[in-house]
This record gives structure tokens, C-alpha cells and sequence, in this order.
């Protein structure tokens, strides 16, 4: 009984011994990290983005000039998507090309793969294809905002429930401004979300329209998805173009304030005003001497 635990015990520390040794090895050789990401913007533009890493003492650094492979179901010639070389961040991006237009319809799932020569780095990131739509609603004054999720399944469109997303207007750089009180919101069974949008007398165009979006972020099953829609809910931005005209600092060189165009050439004159007068006093004195 004692031997049976004195083996155990040796088992444990040989084990811990040995994972220390790899992690040892890992941080001064460094661990490559590959990720992928699915975009489907407005249910008509998709592509994917690679990430490349590498973990090197506890440290991230993007592996700029790395080239990988991109496949579709299978890795084989006629499966290849795309050769993709990272760029100064790491990352690489392709489009799904029209040429694998039937492979894609043919199924609700595809597993893309991602091959570094002749190692595969990825071969279990799975999608279902999926479809998101936005509408909007006026009743007694009060503006609403629709959005649902369909993912495909068994070659059929049904309700994608419990995808968390957010929803409002899209801002520049791409973040979304809430339009409820919540930041996400969750869709029901039937896959929607109704959101009262509740920003009013945001500035817009010269005609008032800005953007709503709904966006899903990194979704397991289905990626990530953006839909958009321009309304005319906002107020309309006044662009003051006698504002051009005006003599101030911030405007063109043609309109500089009279005040700093006579400091200016104050200083100007100054400097060669009193340059001449030194050279005329050096000449006279010379004069002097002789």
C-alpha cells in the first residue's frame, strides 16, 4: 500500500516536472498562434480575416510575412479559397470567391482550414451560413428598431435564437451608439429583437440621415455579422460656409487675421531694419578710420 503511493506520488511530480519543461521550451522557442474570423456584411459581402501571433515569454507579437493557405471543407486544389501573407499587424484577409458559389449553397455548414505548408493550424472552424435583416417602425411617435437572425439548417432558414448582438447608430470607426438602454441585446425564439430607439435630436447629414446598424460580434456558430440601414432621424447638420470667408487662424493662408499679419511684418521689419542700420554704422566707421 505504502509503494502504491509513493508511485503515485512519483508519477505526480514527474508529470508536473515534465509540463514545467515544456512550458519552459514553448516560452524560449515561442508558441505560433493562428485565428480566424468570418464577416458577412449587409448579407452580400463576405470574407474572413486571419490573425497570426506569436507567444513568446508571455508577450504577443504579430508574425508580419507569414504566408498560409485557405481551404473550404477539404484541403485539396479545389477547395483552395485563397494563399494569404500577413501584413504589418499579423493579418491577412480573402473574400469567398464567386467560384465556390455552388460548393457553398450545397451545404448549411462549412469548416474552413487553414494550412501553414503542409501542417494544418486550423482545421475546426466551422460557420453556418446566416442571414440578418433590420426594419424600422414608427407608432404614436415612438421609433422602433426590428432586427432578426436566420441561420440555415438543413438547407433551410430558421430562426437564430439566444445570438446576442447590439443595435443603434453607427458611428465613425465603426463602434455602434446604443439606441435603447441596454448595450447588447439578446434575440427571442423567433430570432428578433425590437429596441425603442430613444436618441433623439442626434445630429445627422445636411439632410438628417444617419445610419442604424446591428452587429454581431465573434459568434461561435455563425461569426460575425453587420447589417445597415440609412434613416432620416436625426437632425440636420447646417454647414456654415461663410464660416471660410472669415479672417481667422484655422482658415487658409489667403484669409490670415489682419492682426497677426501686421506682428508679422512688425517683426520682419524690425530684423532688416535694424540688420541696415548695423551695416550702415560698420560702413561709417570704416569711413572714420581712413
Amino acid at each position: 500500500m505504502r509503494m502504491n503511493k509513493l508511485t503515485i506520488l512519483f508519477i505526480l511530480v514527474f508529470l508536473l516536472l515534465k509540463q514545467s519543461v515544456v512550458r519552459a521550451q514553448e516560452d524560449t522557442a515561442g508558441q505560433s498562434i493562428v485565428k480566424l474570423h468570418y464577416f458577412n456584411i449587409n448579407n452580400s459581402v463576405q470574407y474572413l480575416i486571419l490573425e497570426s501571433t506569436l507567444k513568446k515569454n508571455k508577450v504577443f507579437t504579430p508574425q508580419k510575412n507569414k504566408t498560409y493557405d485557405l481551404f473550404i471543407d477539404s484541403s485539396s486544389a479545389a477547395t483552395h479559397l485563397a494563399k494569404l501573407i500577413t501584413n504589418e499587424e499579423g493579418k491577412a484577409k480573402a473574400f469567398i470567391p464567386p467560384a465556390v458559389k455552388a460548393a457553398w449553397d450545397g451545404s448549411s455548414k462549412h469548416t474552413f482550414i487553414v494550412k501553414d505548408g503542409d501542417e494544418e493550424v486550423i482545421n475546426d472552424y466551422i460557420i453556418s451560413k446566416s442571414k440578418i435583416t433590420i426594419d424600422t417602425a414608427t407608432t404614436d411617435s415612438v421609433r422602433s428598431i426590428t432586427a432578426s437572425v436566420m441561420r440555415s439548417e438543413n438547407n433551410e432558414w430558421v430562426p437564430a435564437k439566444d445570438i446576442e448582438m447590439k443595435i443603434g447608430i453607427e458611428r465613425l470607426g465603426g463602434s455602434i451608439l446604443t439606441a435603447g438602454d441596454e448595450e447588447t441585446y439578446t434575440t427571442d425564439s423567433s430570432g428578433t429583437i425590437v429596441v425603442e430607439f430613444k436618441k433623439n435630436k442626434l445630429p445627422g447629414d445636411t439632410k438628417g440621415n444617419f445610419t442604424l446598424a446591428a452587429r454581431v460580434d465573434d459568434n461561435e456558430e455563425l461569426g460575425n455579422l453587420l447589417i445597415e440601414k440609412t434613416v432620416p432621424w436625426g437632425t440636420p447638420t447646417k454647414v456654415n460656409t461663410s464660416f471660410f470667408n472669415q479672417r481667422t487662424l484655422w482658415t487658409t493662408r489667403f484669409k490670415t487675421p489682419y492682426w497677426l499679419l501686421i506682428m508679422a511684418y512688425s517683426i520682419v521689419i524690425g530684423v532688416w531694419g535694424t540688420m541696415i542700420y548695423l551695416v550702415r554704422q560698420i560702413v561709417k566707421i570704416k569711413k572714420l578710420g581712413v
